[in-house]
């Protein structure tokens, strides 16, 4: 049974009340006795009794009051059984104790309610006497005893819940409180701009009020996170120099996999200093159900037409007039479950404006012919080979051999020849091929500058290009291709 507001101890006074009442009887019958025993001996009998009968009753009389103070001692020091919730939780001497500590909680609990009604449990605390003396038992002070109480959580407040599929999530002080959850909940998911169509939740969601403990009451600002995230506390890892998604994974107690999906979105091989990572696997006690309206500006690709011009060799290109993409304004219906989007579907588009086409010009340009001793050499003054020829590389093999050098070591002509390529290129890097005659090209990649031009004709031994690290590479070398009639061959087998 839930009494509201205080707790009055009713059944604990009555039992202290009534073993007093019982002692009290004991001693005014103990008291009544005495004086009848008194009344008896008239004054004129007492004087004819000798000295020693004298001393001999007064001795009585005073035996008598002994046994009755040491009955009401015996009887009032008895220990007596605090049980709270079914369970035996200790020993005191003194009742009254119980109704003490009460009220002090009681006080605590007020000063922390902010003005919510109290509710406690009073059926589940009960003090039994026993037959037990204080010096066999240990007996709690008021202090443990309080703390059994709390323990057990007799005192609730009565506050507004959240209440996910039957279970109490947060509590909070109001009901516009509860209510203001729920709709931070629901705009936590919502796209900024978007015009919100609807928003419900896929579980069974009801604000109810619920007798709790006023430790697990909460602020409303808090408790969004909780439902978002299922947890009181996120941790955080922000990355380092140095880290990988291995290392940061072991040390946090989680797989690789772990930290991967608790991280929606994450690229691992994009790790970057600064970049925070989720350290706890996100379990929302919600799915949020949205339905919205997303208003964008998609670009369409222009086209691009070529124009032959022989101001350029045959295989360069320079554009003449940069295309212009045009615009049109969409509106999506977009359809999410949380932060995942299960469908989509576009209700309108307007153009804004039509892409405009870019002119590129088209070198026709004839390349010297040019045809190489046919004996190359080396690029690099020191042969350092980090990957070699042939090397399994994922799903492909390496189609050239990798030569490790320190950043702007220069990169010469393996033979005389002309240059067909000089520019970027993908996971290349800066690269720049020749052409040496009779099907042979030589190909430098991730250089860190280049200082040829498509055309020209360059010498065995000059310097074409400096070692770097552009591309797709971890560390400073030059990635060296030997080709026949466009087969990738072994380097080695020519230098």
């Amino acid at each position: 049974m839930f009494l509201k507001n205080s707790f009055d101890g009713k059944a604990v006074k009555g039992s202290y009340h009534k073993r007093r009442k019982e002692v009290m009887k004991y001693t005014v019958v103990i008291m009544d006795k005495f004086r009848q025993l008194i009344g008896d001996f008239r004054i004129e009998q007492l004087s004819k009794l000798s000295q020693n009968a004298k001393k001999g009753i007064g001795a009585g009389l005073l035996g008598v009051a002994v046994i009755s103070i040491a009955l009401f001692l015996n009887i009032s020091n008895d220990v007596h059984k605090v049980i709270i919730a079914g369970q035996e939780v200790g020993y005191i001497t003194e009742e009254e104790m119980v109704d003490k500590t009460l009220e002090e909680i009681k006080v605590d609990v007020s000063n922390k309610a902010s003005g919510m009604e109290i509710v406690v449990d009073s059926d589940a605390l009960v003090c039994e006497a026993t037959a037990l003396k204080a010096k066999d038992v240990t007996i709690l002070t008021k202090d443990k005893l309080k703390e059994k109480i709390l323990a057990a959580e007799l005192f609730k407040v009565k506050a507004w819940a959240i209440n996910i599929n039957g279970n109490n999530v947060v509590a909070v002080t109001t009901e516009e409180g509860a209510n203001s959850i729920l709709e931070g909940v629901k705009s936590y998911y919502q796209t900024d701009g978007a015009e919100l169509a609807s928003a419900t939740f896929k579980e069974d969601v009801v604000v109810t009020q619920a007798a709790v403990n006023v430790a697990n009451v909460m602020r409303p600002e808090d408790a969004v996170p909780l439902i978002v995230t299922g947890t009181k506390e996120p941790k955080i890892y922000t990355v380092k120099e140095g880290d990988t998604l291995w290392d940061i994974a072991i040390a946090n107690g989680m797989s690789p996999a772990e930290l991967e999906s608790a991280n929606t979105g994450f690229d691992p091989e994009k790790l970057k200093i600064g970049q925070q990572l989720n350290l706890y696997q996100i379990k929302p006690y919600v799915t949020v159900q949205i339905k919205e309206v997303v208003a964008t500006t998609e670009n369409i690709k222009f086209k691009t037409v070529y124009e032959n011009t022989n101001t350029l060799y045959k295989g360069q290109v320079k554009v003449k007039t940069a295309g212009v993409y045009g615009t049109k304004n969409i509106r999506t219906e977009v359809t999410k479950e949380n932060d995942v989007v299960i469908a989509t579907r576009e209700l309108d588009s307007v153009m804004v404006s039509e892409p405009q086409d870019q002119i590129t010009l088209k070198g026709t340009k004839s390349l010297a012919t040019f045809a190489g001793s046919g004996s190359l050499s080396s690029p690099l003054n020191r042969i350092d080979i980090s990957s070699a020829f042939g090397v399994n590389r994922g799903s492909s093999r390496h189609a050239g051999v990798d030569l490790r050098n320190p950043k702007g070591t220069p990169i010469k002509a393996a033979d005389d020849g002309v240059v067909t390529f000089a520019a970027y290129s993908g996971t290349y890097g800066n690269i720049v091929k020749l052409s040496h005659g009779n099907g042979i090209e030589t190909w430098y990649a991730h250089a860190n500058t280049i200082g040829v031009s498509v055309g020209q004709v360059v010498k065995k031994g000059d310097v074409i290009a400096t070692v770097g690290m552009t591309g797709r590479t971890t560390g400073y070398h030059l990635h060296l291709e030997v080709r026949k009639n466009g087969v990738p061959q072994n380097p080695m087998n020519y230098l």
